[in-house]
């Protein structure tokens, strides 16, 4: 079980993420979604008691396969 890391505080939702900059090559990992028209760089939720490090690795990996 996943237990995202929330805050809510009156009218406000705060979601914490992490994200960070893949070089290869060169070459900058991006991703961008079938309908979407933006790109972004690769990340994802904060879990609890999950470090920023542990989020890129675990989202590299998606990102990949």
């Amino acid at each position: 079980m996943v237990i995202l890391l929330v805050i809510v505080e009156e009218n406000h939702i705060h979601n914490f993420r992490s994200a960070g900059v893949l070089l290869h090559d060169g070459k900058i990992l991006l991703q961008r979604g079938v309908e979407d028209t933006e790109y972004a760089l690769p990340g994802g939720h904060v879990a609890w008691g999950e470090t920023s490090a542990e989020v890129l690795i675990r989202e590299y990996k998606e990102e990949l396969v």
